[in-house]
């Protein structure tokens, strides 16, 4: 195969999502149903998608926002404000009314859809089977068969394949025919791809990405405007679920659409959405273009169309500081530690400069060459040589709007206290010394573990020795009953916990003898597929020493309760919704920092202020705060206990309440003496 067939295939692959989106209904009755469903919209445009449509092959309806994920991410539909109408692919759809056709643009869009087929081609196959196959040629880390399950619906649904007993799936004549027509992407061409691709020409940026480097290029102050803002997008492959969630908005979409398209998507409330929206904006993926309405930018639009994460990073790069000049910075090796420090000469913290590093590693800009060391690919070290980075480090404030200004009110730049530092410290050196602080091996590792979960406020006791865990950790839940989790400490010199390292039945044994709800691992890092799925399925928490001492940092400055830190025992999504509530948290004290910043702003001229007044002064800033979340804000800040906002004027309704600002001075040192009575008390 030529070289120019294989990054056209790799292309076309990169720009197919992964989740074929759900479609109401039983399974025998999709084809129908979608159908009929484009008929509809084929006969008028659909005004209203809350609008229940009145179908003849299904027996239970749902309005037509329901449908619109699937119509809209097969291609079959566009959405223009709310307003449906059939897309080009569309209108060929309905002419044709073709299973065929369809199952082509089924292909077209999703992967491993047509290269189902290939693996059943030679015999049939169990779902079992064919999951296992999937995963382990393609390096998937699929919790369940629920992935492979909707591709073989799909498949059966239009005639493509048909059981042949034994729970087994084989090829219809009309299988056959497609697998022969279609282009698959075989494993060896993916992993081939990044090598490819430091051997290649990167492909230059499209026309409107390259105009955004252009004008960073030709006027260096831009480089003052690049925002500093916090990153939170859905884990794991946040690049491709940013893409997923930008190619629903290719079309101007209300934000209740968009809300709920994503909380669905990947499992997420409301709160988590709201939090990635200010990225979005300040990073120049999606644009609001009328009250509650939006669309993705002209950039995010040719990113979607390229498919290609270098788009994606160059687009971050002309919109957020240290992207490009974190891959300059660690073209000779970089430790962390040394990466984050340079990030904060930026004015970003270690939170978000990780997550700009977990961006450059997912693009193959980066990678890791040890434990706690990154350094730029020979792709990355190419890609960023194109690139217009900061001749210096921008000013510290770069916003004269105060309500954009991050820097002026960003709480997060976790500052541990200089006690805090050797615990810290002490954890990671142990993790990759076995011996450290001249004790047995893995003792020092254990104590360690131990003093962590203490400082985070649980009763945790390092036992250690043969027969027993290696520390308990006790807690009490919201109902007042103890729960147990038992840690198992690995301290591996060569930075690298494997499936090898871990004995199930002495960890099971430990778990009942201790009589515990939860188990965890803890090492310096788990290298491999086994391991992970081996602990998935065990119910085994995964935890790097690195993680562990964020989550002790946050804990301190976001005041989390044990319950809501115990979140990183549950397996699988554990850690996931434990970063979603602390992202939530963080974005809860930007609100409550830029509410009280906007008060000493406006408060002279306009006397007091309400909620709703605070809405329409910040509904534009990168914050983006709801009315609701500036309620909340409101209800703390006006409490007895803290007081900084007084009432000055009734009203019928709460959001139109005004307050103002006294004595924010008296506040803060009352609420610091009230805490150092509490902590005074409990030493």
């Amino acid at each position: 195969m030529k070289c120019d067939d294989l990054q056209k295939i790799r292309s076309e692959w990169k720009r197919k999502g992964w989740s074929i989106p759900e479609l109401r209904g039983g399974k025998q009755e999709w084809f129908s149903l979608v159908t009929e469903l484009v008929q509809s919209i084929g006969t008028g445009v659909i005004p209203d998608i809350n609008v229940t449509p009145a179908l003849k092959t299904i027996n239970t309806q749902y309005p037509w926002r329901n449908y619109v994920p699937f119509l809209k991410g097969v291609g079959l539909i566009q959405n223009h404000s709310g307003v449906l109408r059939l897309s080009e692919k569309g209108l060929v759809f309905l002419e044709s009314e073709s299973k065929t056709e369809l199952a082509t643009m089924l292909h077209d869009k999703y992967r491993l859809f047509g290269e189902v087929l290939g693996l059943i081609s030679t015999e049939p196959k169990t779902i079992e089977v064919i999951d296992a196959e999937l995963c382990r040629s393609y390096s998937l880390d699929w919790t369940n068969l629920n992935n492979t399950r909707r591709r073989l619906d799909w498949l059966e649904v239009l005639g493509l394949i048909q059981s042949v007993g034994n729970r087994k799936w084989g090829l219809t004549e009309s299988g056959f025919e497609m697998l022969s027509n279609w282009i698959l992407v075989m494993p060896e061409v993916i992993e081939t791809d990044a090598v490819a691709s430091e051997d290649s020409n990167i492909a230059p940026p499209p026309a409107i990405i390259g105009e955004l480097l252009d004008k960073l290029k030709n006027d260096p102050f831009l480089h003052n405007k690049r925002n500093t803002y916090n990153v939170w997008v859905p884990s794991p492959n946040r690049i491709e679920n940013l893409r997923t969630i930008i190619q629903f908005s290719i079309e101007k979409v209300s934000r209740s659409d968009l809300f709920k398209f994503v909380e669905d998507e990947f499992n997420l409330r409301a709160s988590s959405v709201e939090s990635m929206m200010p990225f979005l904006k300040a990073d120049g993926l999606l644009e609001e273009v009328g009250r509650n309405i939006y669309v993705a930018t002209a950039a995010a639009k040719e990113w979607c169309l390229s498919g290609n994460d270098l788009d994606f990073i160059r687009i971050i790069h002309a919109h957020k500081r240290f992207v490009g000049e974190m891959l300059a910075f660690a073209k000779h090796d970089a430790i962390r530690n040394d990466v984050y420090a340079e990030a904060k000469k930026y004015g970003l913290n270690t939170e978000k400069a990780r997550w700009i590093m977990g961006f450059l590693l997912e693009a193959g800009l980066l990678e890791e060459t040890q434990y706690l060391h990154i350094r730029t690919t020979p792709l990355g070290l190419q890609f960023v040589s194109e690139l217009p980075l900061a001749s210096e480090y921008p000013q510290a404030s770069t916003n004269n709007d105060a309500s954009c200004n991050t820097n002026d009110f960003d709480p997060i730049n976790i500052q541990s206290s200089n006690e805090d530092i050797p615990l810290f410290e002490l954890l990671s050196r142990a993790a990759i010394d076995p011996m450290a602080e001249g004790k047995a091996s893995g003792v020092a590792f254990e104590e360690e573990i131990a003093a962590i979960f203490r400082y985070m406020g649980f009763d945790a006791t390092r036992i250690g020795g043969p027969g027993n865990t290696d520390v308990v950790v006790r807690w009490k839940n919201d109902e007042g009953k103890v729960i147990t989790a038992i840690i198992d400490g690995k301290s591996k010199s060569c930075g690298t916990v494997t499936h090898t390292d871990i004995s199930d039945v002495a960890i099971e044994t430990h778990k009942d003898n201790n009589e515990a709800e939860y188990v965890a691992i803890v090492g310096p890092n788990f290298g491999g597929d086994t391991i992970k799925n081996h602990a998935r399925k065990k119910g085994f928490a995964l935890i790097t020493d690195s993680e562990l001492i964020d989550i002790a940092k946050n804990s301190q400055m976001l005041g989390l309760s044990l319950c809501e830190i115990s979140t990183m025992f549950k397996v699988p999504n554990g850690m996931m919704l434990l970063n979603e509530l602390i992202a939530n948290k963080k974005r809860e004290m930007d609100i409550i920092a830029l509410v009280i910043s906007t008060f000493r702003q406006e408060q002279n001229a306009m006397d007091s202020l309400s909620a709703r007044d605070l809405y329409f002064l910040l509904r534009n800033s990168e914050l983006s705060p709801s009315l609701k979340e500036l309620l909340s804000a409101f209800d703390i800040l006006a409490k007895e206990e803290i007081g900084i906002l007084t009432q000055i004027k009734k009203a019928s309704s709460t959001e139109n309440i005004t307050y103002s600002i006294q004595g924010e001075k008296r506040c803060i040192n009352h609420l610091r003496s009230l805490a150092n009575a509490i902590e005074k008390g409990l030493t």
